[in-house]
């Protein structure tokens, strides 16, 4: 899955030691039924590959009809440049542009009934960490903005919105920008993150601002989803920096739900980027929900985090705000709990999102396991083979 996959990945690589025994049980052999297709999401694996290609293994375009037969009614795409583009409107290794490489798959997903989330993450525009940090409010005297936020607001946010913007009305209607800003791997010294796709809140708000323009202009009706924040609850160095102690009260962030990183974007959004009440650079926040991620999960667990980040952007936004989470991902690996445990947790946590009022749209990950990247999210083994959870799916997102 590349970069974007920060702390699904950090999991999978601590239990490497289990891949192989997880890879013996994902043999199954049931013939896949059909199921209607309702409101909630899956993803898969690249869209486009860094060869310019659409159609190789485990490629999205494979996957498509796996989707329509779960029951999906969306899919989210990560839209990547990779090695064969610099940009969106310059012809890359395929002899084709990026933009052109992504109308055939946007297309094939409406052809099979999929609405788009369109994911644009760090690997959306070219640059490394140092760049889309600089100028951060944290550790230097900047204010988070900076040339990488404004080139990818006008090289990649608008470009991308405009495009799909077509005549026949928007292609791509909804808009989520970054994944996991609040993932970090290394924490050298007080205040100090690195790895992963790590941003400073600063510069996330920054990064916000100029994108929600960006959308905005180029397709009034889309909907921008603030990227989605790393949920977990094993100890792992992938959390948001400690807030004072003013803030924590007021927003309320008992938890490693996001909700202590999205208060600090509110917080430097307001004092560096403009922010301001009633118009706030956001349409729904989004929420990456990996708990239990050993063994079954509860309903207690999964409202606690939901209300944890909804307590937080409400304490901003203020009790009559109509804003939602959505859950751009969530899922549980077979290779560290069994396929029915999988099963079993996909269903008691989509019961508690279509109970939920402020649960927007749920999107599983994965489609269909991974091996060549460590994931085994799959409904499905990486031969197609169906795992229990892909029923689960069936009967548990049909609403």
């Amino acid at each position: 899955m590349g970069r974007v996959t920060t702390g699904i990945y950090w999991i999978a690589r601590k239990a490497a030691p289990w891949v192989l025994a997880a890879l013996v049980s994902l043999v199954w052999l049931v013939p896949i039924a059909e199921a209607d297709q309702g409101d909630q999401g899956l993803q898969g694996g690249w869209a486009v590959d860094n060869h310019g290609g659409v159609s190789f293994t485990h490629g999205l375009a494979t996957q498509f009809d796996l989707m329509q037969s779960a029951g999906a009614g969306w899919v989210r795409i990560n839209f990547r440049l990779g090695d064969c583009f610099q940009d969106w409107t310059s012809i890359g290794c395929n002899g084709k542009t990026a933009l052109q490489t992504y109308d055939v798959v946007v297309d094939d997903a409406l052809s099979h009934h999929l609405q788009v989330l369109g994911l644009l993450s760090n690997e959306s525009w070219n640059g490394d960490q140092s760049d889309w940090t600089a100028n951060n409010a944290e550790n230097t005297p900047g204010n988070g903005d900076n040339p990488y936020i404004r080139s990818f607001a006008t090289n990649t946010a608008s470009v991308l919105a405009a495009h799909f913007n077509g005549k026949r009305g928007p292609l791509v209607s909804h808009w989520e920008i970054w994944n996991e800003p609040n993932a970090w791997l290394a924490n050298p010294v007080s205040g100090v993150f690195t790895g992963g796709s790590y941003i400073y809140p600063s510069n996330f708000a920054w990064l916000l601002s100029r994108s929600y323009r960006a959308i905005k202009v180029a397709n009034p009706t889309a909907v921008v989803v603030s990227g989605g924040l790393y949920a977990h609850i094993l100890s792992l160095p992938i959390d948001a920096p400690t807030l004072p102690v003013s803030e924590r009260t007021a927003c309320a962030a008992s938890l490693p739900s996001g909700a202590n990183y999205l208060c600090r974007t509110y917080a430097e959004g307001i004092t560096y980027a403009g922010w301001r009440s009633g118009s706030y650079p956001l349409d729904s926040v989004g929420q990456h929900l990996y708990v239990d991620q050993f063994g079954l999960t509860s309903a207690e667990r999964i409202v606690t985090y939901l209300q944890d980040l909804h307590v937080a952007y409400l304490a901003y936004e203020g009790a009559r705000s109509n804003k939602k989470i959505d859950l751009t991902e969530v899922g549980w690996s077979t290779a560290f709990l069994t396929t029915q445990v999988q099963a079993q947790n996909l269903r008691a946590a989509f019961a508690i999102f279509q109970k939920t009022s402020y649960v927007e749209r749920a999107y599983w990950f994965n489609v269909q396991d991974l091996p060549e990247a460590g994931l085994f999210f799959g409904l499905v083994d990486s031969g197609g083979n169906p795992k229990p959870v892909f029923a689960a799916y069936q009967q548990a997102a049909a609403y």
